[in-house]
């Protein structure tokens, strides 16, 4: 709460969020508000009157030439930013203009924090942040903005904030926003209560229900244990949450998507016809909201064309989270220690040099270094570092600072000096992912991954590092030698998990036999070794193509074919996560309609494979792009949101979501579709996990 202080107001008590946002562009996204069913009674209706209106502005692109052109779409986190700081906090400002106290309940301090920081809130007259779950004094100078979820528990304590007139917290105007849609009940309990319907002043639902974790990634704030999903009935609560907090998705980016799903999977095809009915809900319960693609938007030379979303299961893909990869947010999520997006590294201690002072970092889209590196493979992230440091340090206010043993003149070293903020800012991020990327290598290395890994690519690829194709006799061996090394059981869990399923028809159930004598795992291991079992064995998936690669862990492959082109360079990376051909059939309209069929009819356009998106392809997205290593700004090259540049989309955008959560490698393959492929995607999950959340969430099948 630091900001807070800088700003001269309290804190006291209050729920911060997340420091250093960025502040919100572009134009304002619709809200959806409550005017039909609070229309029902009176006081509903004067809270209507008082409300912000179903139209406030729409969802605009920042520059595009229409539906079919190119275009630089906005990304989630512009939009949930524009969402709070534009439609509820400058609204509330415009309203009342004085200070305000902002009340919230967890999940809804959940997704303000992943989009929005303190410094931004409190430049919009809001002088303190409070928990709805904690005991609050009194501020009855002060208007009250309250954020909630759309919960009985949240409902309740709002109105006994004002159910007592003698013990009243705030001032007379009162702002209310929910972050999806109010059931009729609850709606019902605001309105009996007088005393806070004359104080209202805004009664509307924001539909943001949805936590922002990279520009176009997003998580579901839902329950993270499998049996939520995979132990319950078709219609569960589980998927029945899920459907409401997508509908604020879609509301939010305004999108009314076809909807498509994998046919063998009966999660997907349940949570499909779920969410097409809240989906409809919504649109005929605001009669003024658009979408892309209905023509209706009033603003037709920004209009898209009507997305897709895509329903996926992880139990199509149990393989894909347990292995180790090696591009660095995969490393970093699978190796290191980390609180969210917060990590505490070493970093140089401002008054002394010579000593190290531990620093909590955050790994998110405001660090453009990290946003940049987080897809590349460990070994160009270290090569870029090196080079970067280097060339700093041999800048010319590095020279002039550090010393070089020459004579520095006056004008020399005024002009370090004025480079001197910007010159310790570079160094101390260059030096903040030199020390994360070097501890991902100390773990490499004291974990023996090398050796590992290449027994993880042979079992999934079932060819060794040279492309030559490996007896399931001689896997097996391999697997045991690596089981009985092995001193960690969580390891060996890891192992025997990888190996079972990625040869699922190759070994025998001698075999396996043989490899749990091995691995020595206890009964809680068992149990969840057998739950992946069951869990692969519920949903189907297309065949993949297997990639023959060869080369050392960290040596360049010589050569690719056309067909492999956008592949990993590096043969530690040979396996490809399956879902990198879903998505590259998703955006090029080659995914077969029988294995992914659609709820409504597609349009004729996507029932054939077309080269539309190929031909808008530059030569910039094919290898440029990675390639390139020179510097266009401070932290290095391109543009925060794609890691390298901005990317000129072309069709319609494509939503993606997979129950049971998304490996951190897969969240890069989407990002290397969406570059390769020019076509916008959204992918999103209930949970963002590396390998052991996945073992977790296993055991809890069992």
């Amino acid at each position: 709460m630091s900001s807070a202080r800088k700003k001269g107001v309290s804190a006291r008590g209050g729920t911060s969020a997340r420091a250093g946002g960025a502040s919100a562009r572009g134009a304002a996204a619709n809200k959806g508000t409550m005017s039909e069913k609070a229309g029902k009674t009176k006081a509903g209706a004067a809270a209507r009157k008082k409300g912000p209106s179903a139209s406030s502005g729409g969802f605009s692109s920042s520059s595009a030439p229409g539906g079919h052109g190119e275009y630089n779409q906005q990304g989630l986190l512009e939009v949930v930013q524009t969402r709070f700081l534009n439609d509820v906090f400058d609204t509330a400002k415009a309203a009342h203009s004085g200070w305000k106290v902002l009340i919230v309940d967890d999940p809804s301090m959940k997704v303000i924090s992943s989009a929005v920081g303190m410094y931004d809130i409190m430049e919009r007259q809001i002088s303190l942040v409070e928990s709805l779950d904690k005991k609050r004094a009194p501020f009855k100078d002060m208007a009250a903005i309250y954020i909630l979820s759309p919960k009985s528990d949240s409902v309740q304590k709002l109105v006994a904030d004002y159910s007592d007139k003698t013990k009243l917290l705030y001032g007379d105007a009162v702002f209310v926003y929910f972050l999806g849609p109010v059931p009729r009940k609850l709606l019902e309990t605001i309105t009996q209560c007088k005393p806070l319907i004359k104080r209202l002043k805004a009664l509307s639902e924001i539909n943001v229900d949805f936590l922002v974790k990279e520009d176009r990634a997003y998580k579901l704030d839902v329950s993270k244990d499998f049996s939520s999903y995979y132990l319950k009935p078709a219609g569960s609560a589980g998927e029945k949450a899920i459907a409401s907090k997508l509908v604020t998705l879609c509301a939010s980016l305004n999108e009314y998507p076809y909807i498509r799903y994998n046919r063998s999977s009966g999660i997907c095809s349940s949570l499909a016809s779920i969410f097409k009915s809240r989906m409809d809900k919504f649109v005929a319960a605001n009669p003024d909201w658009w979408y892309h693609g209905s023509g209706n938007s009033g603003k037709q030379s920004t209009e898209l064309e009507r997305s897709t979303i895509l329903l996926l299961d992880r139990a199509s893909d149990c393989l894909t989270p347990l292995m180790h990869d090696f591009t660095y947010q995969a490393m970093v999520q699978d190796l290191l220690t980390l609180d969210g997006d917060k990590i505490t590294v070493e970093v140089e201690s401002a008054d002394n040099p010579d000593k190290y002072d531990n620093k909590d970092v955050l790994l998110n889209d405001k660090d453009k270094l990290w946003v940049e590196l987080r897809g590349k493979h460990i070994a160009e992230v270290i090569e870029i570092l090196s080079t970067r440091i280097s060339e700093t340090v041999n800048s010319g206010s590095g020279n002039a600072l550090g010393g070089t043993g020459k004579d520095v003149s006056l004008s020399e070293l005024a002009s370090a000096l004025k480079a001197l903020p910007e010159y310790r800012e570079v160094m101390a991020k260059l030096s903040q992912h030199m020390h994360i990327s070097r501890a991902c290598m100390d773990k490499f290395t004291a974990e023996g991954l090398m050796d590992l890994s290449e027994l993880e690519q042979t079992l999934a690829t079932g060819v060794d590092e040279d492309g030559v194709k490996v007896k399931p006799d001689d896997l097996v061996a391999m697997t045991e030698r690596s089981l009985l090394r092995m001193r960690d059981s969580k390891e060996r869990l890891r192992l025997v998990l990888i190996a079972t399923i990625s040869q699922s028809d190759g070994f025998t159930s001698s075999d396996r036999d043989r490899l749990l004598r091995a691995a020595k795992l206890d009964r809680d291991q068992l149990l969840a070794l057998e739950a992946a079992s069951r869990l692969g064995s519920g949903a189907g998936v297309p065949e993949r193509k297997k990639k023959k690669k060869g080369g050392g862990l960290f040596s360049k492959l010589k050569g690719t074919d056309s067909e492999d082109e956008d592949e990993s360079e590096y043969a530690s990376s040979r396996y490809v996560p399956m879902l990198k051909d879903i998505l590259n059939e998703l955006v090029t309209n080659a995914l077969s309609l029988d294995d992914f069929p659609s709820v409504v009819p597609m349009p004729p356009s996507a029932a054939t494979a077309t080269g539309s998106a190929k031909s808008a392809r530059s030569a910039r997205d094919k290898s440029s792009a990675r390639k390139n290593k020179g510097s266009t700004g401070k932290w290095g090259r391109g543009d925060a949101k794609s890691g390298n540049q901005a990317i000129a989309f072309t069709g319609s955008r494509n939503l993606v979501f997979m129950v049971g959560g998304l490996a951190y490698s897969e969240m890069k393959v989407a990002r290397q579709v969406m570059q390769k492929e020019s076509r916008e995607i959204m992918i999103g999950s209930t949970d963002f996990m590396n390998p052991e959340d996945f073992m977790k969430a296993l055991e809890s099948l069992a």
